[in-house]
């Protein structure tokens, strides 16, 4: 039956697929690259491809949903996500599954940037905050735990099995939004301008809201700080101390497993601590964790268990900023542009973490110190935004 409340675990699972498709592959990467008699570096493009797909596609789809609705741009969204995975599943060539991918990436947006933007129709007030720590938590999680499931498939299928059971994930989704799915997205107003001015007139009109360019800076820091980690992590506690490959993932599930604690914690102080006040609490804290995992390196406690405690920090910090600012910054804009708001904090999320994790990936990580630095300085220009652009009230004209 359709609603126009849609139930919250149909909108985390449109996040999760996303997620899902874009790390889950990522332990066949070498098998790829054999299959195909390929460069490791050729076979990486199928990453570097999605992630730079997925970023402009939500430039596309948020806009086109405060004009035609949610339900008909999401459906068409998982049917490319859906098209695009088989595709993958059957690529002959490297060039094909590279194609495939920036198709499947296109599509697989949808549900980030619609399901962000289908809690802030239906939903209000505590509710919405505690929907979004659903759907964080989940896009937290999910590039976490998939290569572990990857990792399974492509040991008993094969490589292909992967985006197969992706293509699979998305089709479900696809029919179960079909069937519960209804129209959320409040009705948009004649339009007076041609579809290219009114795309433009949607994002113009969510960067004048001084509120709204300052907690998607917040929430841009916040996820910054997990690539931060993401990109140093692997060649420091593989190559500098020695952690076996197979034991890596347990300390990415560290900070997204506390991540998922902090989001918990926010989601039961609604109605009791102001939603807003939670953000800069969270980037003390995340800074705080920053500052040990610094001060540990300069102590000269180069070990994994020296960053367990910062990683914990981290983890309760992001928890507690990123849901609480991405839920205020969809609230601050004005419903009928709701649909662009998510796409432009979308877009910057993913080209902040690709620019952070390039500039993470050319210094050296002999020790923690440059993870915490890297960290230290999200932190720091996410409070900045919060306290110069959300705290303080506008300048009287």
């Amino acid at each position: 039956m359709r609603t126009t409340k849609p139930p919250i675990w149909l909108l985390m699972s449109a996040t999760v697929s996303s997620q899902l498709a874009l790390t889950i592959f990522l332990p066949a990467l070498p098998t790829i690259a054999r299959s195909f008699d390929v460069a490791y570096g050729t076979a990486q493009l199928t990453l570097s491809v999605y992630l730079f797909a997925f970023a402009f596609a939500q430039l596309a789809v948020g806009p086109l949903s405060d004009s035609f609705g949610r339900r008909p741009v999401l459906l068409a969204s998982l049917v490319v996500f859906t098209t695009g995975s088989i595709c993958c599943a059957l690529s002959p060539t490297i060039e094909i599954l590279t194609a495939s991918r920036l198709l499947q990436a296109s599509g697989a947006c949808g549900g980030v940037v619609l399901g962000r933007a289908i809690v802030r129709d239906s939903r209000t007030g505590a509710e919405a905050m505690r929907s979004m720590s659903y759907m964080a938590s989940a896009m937290a999680l999910a590039p976490a735990l998939s290569p572990l499931l990857g990792g399974q498939l492509l040991a008993t299928f094969g490589w292909r099995s992967a985006f197969w059971f992706t293509a699979a994930a998305s089709f479900a989704l696809l029919m179960a939004a079909w069937h519960m799915l209804g129209e959320t997205a409040p009705k948009a107003p004649p339009r007076t301008t041609g579809v290219v001015r009114d795309y433009i007139d949607g994002f113009r009109t969510v960067l004048r809201e001084r509120r709204f360019v300052g907690l998607m800076i917040a929430a841009t820091c916040a996820s910054s700080g997990f690539n931060v980690f993401f990109a140093g992590g692997p060649i420091l506690l593989i190559q500098a101390m020695g952690v076996p490959a197979e034991v890596f993932g347990w300390f990415t599930l560290a900070w997204a497993g506390n991540f998922i604690i902090g989001s918990l914690v926010s989601s039961r102080l609604q109605g009791r601590v102001t939603s807003l006040l939670l953000i800069p609490i969270g980037q003390c804290i995340l800074t705080a964790g920053s500052v040990a995992m610094m001060a540990t390196a300069l102590l000269g406690f180069v070990t994994p268990l020296a960053l367990i405690v910062p990683l914990i920090l981290m983890g309760w910090g992001n928890g507690l900023n990123m849901p609480n600012a991405m839920a205020n910054a969809l609230a601050s804009v004005p419903a009928n542009r709701v649909g662009a708001a998510s796409a432009l904090m979308g877009f910057v999320q993913m080209i902040a973490a690709a620019l952070m994790t390039l500039l993470i990936g050319y210094l050296p990580h002999t020790t923690q110190f440059n993870i915490g630095l890297g960290v230290g300085v999200t932190g720091i220009v996410g409070l900045a935004g919060w306290w110069t652009l959300v705290r303080r009230p506008p300048a009287a004209t």
